[in-house]
C-alpha cells in the first residue's frame, strides 16, 4: 500500500511540475534558448584536438651483435652492449620511450612549456621492440610533424648511444618504420562531454528559476492589499430572499376575516 500511495504522489508530482512549466512557458522557453546557446558556445570555444601515430620496430642485424676484426688479436671480436642480452631489443625499445617522453627531448622538438602540443611514447601492450608515438595538437598538420619528429628523434637517440658505446656500426640497432604518421583525426568527444555538461547544468538552472519565480509570484498576490473600493462581502442572511405567505390569500381577505 504504501508502495502505491509514493507512487501515486511521485505521479502526482511529475504532472503537477509539468503543469506549472506549462503555466511558466514564458520563462521556460527563454531559459530553453539560453541553455541552447551557451551550449553551442561552449562547442564552438573548445579547441577540436587532432591526434595522429605512428609506430616504430627496433631490428639487429642478420650476423647478430658480434663482429670479427682480423686487424689486431685484442679486436678479434667486437660486441654491440646493447645486443649482448636476452631481449635487448625490447629493452633497447624502452630507453628509446623514455628518452621520447623526456621534457628536455620534447622542448627539443618544438614542444615549449605549456603548450597544447604534445605527444606520448610507449611500447605498447605486447612485449616486443616496439615505440608507439601518438601526437595530439589543436592542428592536424602539426600534430602529424609532431610524430615523425618523434619517430626519427627515436632513431638519432639509438645511433648516438651506440657510437657513444663504441658499437661495431655492423652491429648497431636498426629502426624501421611499421606505421608512417597516420592522418590525423579529429578529437569531438572532449568538446561533446563540455557541451553536454553544459547544456544539462544550464537546464537545471532553468527549472530552478522557474518553480522559485512561480514561488515568488505566488507569495506576492497572496500579500497584494486589497484597493479601497473594493466591494465588503455581503451576509448571505442578508441578502436571502424574503419568504412569501404559504397562502395565497390577498392582504385585504384576512383583516375582512379578522374583523368579523
Amino acid at each position: 500500500m504504501k508502495s502505491r500511495a509514493g507512487s501515486r504522489a511521485g505521479a502526482m508530482d511529475f504532472w503537477g511540475a509539468v503543469r506549472l512549466l506549462r503555466k511558466r512557458w514564458y520563462v521556460v522557453l527563454p531559459a530553453i534558448v539560453v541553455a541552447l546557446a551557451l551550449t553551442a558556445l561552449t562547442y564552438v570555444s573548445i579547441p577540436t584536438r587532432y591526434s595522429s601515430t605512428g609506430v616504430v620496430v627496433l631490428t639487429a642485424p642478420s650476423a647478430g651483435g658480434k663482429v670479427a676484426e682480423r686487424s689486431s688479436p685484442d679486436q678479434a671480436v667486437q660486441i654491440n652492449p646493447l645486443l649482448a642480452f636476452d631481449g635487448s631489443l625490447v629493452t633497447s625499445a624502452q630507453i628509446a620511450a623514455q628518452v621520447l617522453n623526456d621534457p628536455a627531448t620534447k622542448e627539443a622538438l618544438g614542444i615549449a612549456t605549456g603548450s597544447s602540443d604534445t605527444y606520448t611514447a610507449s611500447n605498447g601492450t605486447t612485449n616486443g621492440p616496439f615505440v608507439f608515438v601518438t601526437a595530439q595538437s589543436d592542428s592536424d598538420a602539426r600534430s602529424r610533424q609532431l610524430v615523425g619528429g618523434a619517430l626519427d628523434r627515436a632513431r638519432q637517440e639509438l645511433d648516438t648511444r651506440q657510437r657513444e658505446l663504441k658499437a661495431p656500426e655492423g652491429t648497431f640497432i636498426q629502426v624501421q618504420v611499421l606505421v608512417k604518421p597516420t592522418v590525423p583525426e579529429a578529437q569531438i568527444g572532449g568538446k561533446l562531454r563540455f557541451a553536454g555538461a553544459a547544456f544539462v547544468l544550464t537546464v537545471i538552472l532553468a527549472l530552478a528559476v522557474t518553480f522559485a519565480y512561480d514561488s515568488i509570484a505566488n507569495a506576492v498576490r497572496r500579500r497584494r492589499p486589497k484597493s479601497p473600493g473594493a466591494a465588503a462581502p455581503r451576509d448571505p442572511e442578508l441578502t436571502r430572499p424574503a419568504m412569501r405567505p404559504v397562502n395565497n390569500r390577498q392582504p385585504a381577505e384576512v383583516s375582512a376575516e379578522a374583523r368579523e
